[in-house]
């Protein structure tokens, strides 16, 4: 979603600033490589743009039936759509209507409560200051198959005080967001809300040092932003279901998504959506650790809920989610010196559309 995008930097700017300079991983070694947190609830890795989406080709009226929904960048896995009820009459296709002359504002606030925890050690919460983003939607064109092609820029990346928060956290919050403090580009997205392409202009990149998670955590959020809509007609009560296996740069993750349309007025509604997420054992990309060390998700289970108030005239929704994830990590070197960790996030996001 769309809401769970911005988590990938989190604990990779969190833990990556105390790396442990032992042979072995310790345990910010083992946090930095495990899958991060957006990765755990719902990121799609890849940089290139995607082929378009496929259109309304599923039959109507068919609970069973399944559509498929292009990746949009290369890297990021087809996602399967299907219809699990159609809901109650009346029925209709919810389908967006763009408006070439509306500019919106994108508002994204994060906050986030982590804690880790090793054998024989009581748990440690590591406070993350609260994260605003601001994006400005500037529409330049909409297609005769009715998609929106606009420019998109960050206009706004700050990290609010947090006293509770260890000074190295905040610095490397604040330098991860400098990359994208002139970040810009353009997206395309379809009339069901699936984005065909989110490209980011290479010149806006600010280098900044950081580790770059920032930059697609922008594009993820562009990405997943609109409400996605399922070929089929729906009415009230209706449920759909998306279904992605998700190859990240550090995991592989299923994920599944569970909407629910629980309001319909005009061209408004509301949404349910229960994400679900897990990883089967693997090993984790180890750059930054010593050569012969490792890194490995022992097993990871995320779950949230979103309530989501669309406008299909409108590309920026409303959407507020809280989330948990959980992820058993263990990490080796070549004295045989092991560490377990065990990482909690919990996570609230607000996203809010605006006109300028």
């Amino acid at each position: 979603m769309r809401k769970r995008d911005l988590l990938a930097s989190i604990l990779a700017v969190g833990c990556a600033r105390h790396t442990s300079s032992q042979g072995a991983p310790g345990e910010a070694d083992v946090a930095a490589h495990a899958p991060t947190a957006a990765e755990a609830l719902g990121v799609r890795a890849g940089t290139s743009p995607a082929p378009p989406s496929a259109g309304d080709s599923a039959a109507a009226g068919s609970p069973a039936s399944e559509s498929r929904a292009g990746p949009a960048s290369s890297g990021s896995p087809t996602a399967t759509m299907k219809l699990l009820d159609p809901g109650r009459a009346p029925r209709h296709k919810l389908r967006y209507t763009w408006r070439p002359d509306r500019k919106e504002l994108l508002a994204v606030d994060l906050r986030t409560a982590t804690s880790t925890e090793t054998p024989g050690d009581q748990p440690t919460e590591i406070p993350l200051p609260p994260l605003h983003i601001v994006i400005s939607i500037d529409p330049r064109s909409v297609a005769a198959d009715g998609s929106l092609l606009y420019a998109w820029q960050v206009t706004s990346a700050t990290v609010a005080e947090n006293r509770d928060t260890p000074p190295q956290v905040a610095d490397g919050m604040r330098t991860e967001l400098s990359t994208i403090a002139r970040l810009s580009g353009t997206a395309e997205v379809s009339t069901r809300g699936l984005a065909t392409e989110v490209f980011v202009d290479p010149a806006s990149v600010t280098d900044a040092g950081a580790t770059g998670q920032m930059i697609e955590q922008v594009r993820q959020i562009l990405r997943d932003l609109a409400a996605p809509f399922p070929a089929e007609e729906v009415g009230l009560g209706a449920r759909w279901q998306k279904l992605s296996q998700l190859a990240s740069k550090d995991a592989r993750i299923t994920q599944t998504d569970t909407f629910s349309l629980l309001e319909l007025t005009g061209n408004t509604g509301t949404l349910d959506d229960v994400l679900a997420q897990t990883a089967p054992p693997q090993a984790l990309a180890a750059s930054g650790l010593a050569p012969a060390a490792q890194a490995r998700l022992e097993s990871m289970l995320a779950s949230g809920d979103a309530k989501t108030h669309f406008d299909l005239s409108r590309l920026a929704p409303e959407t507020r989610f809280d989330g948990t994830t959980t992820m058993v990590v263990s990490g080796q070197s070549p004295s045989d010196r092991s560490r377990r960790l065990t990482m909690i996030m919990r996570v609230g996001i607000v996203l809010v559309g605006s006109t300028p």
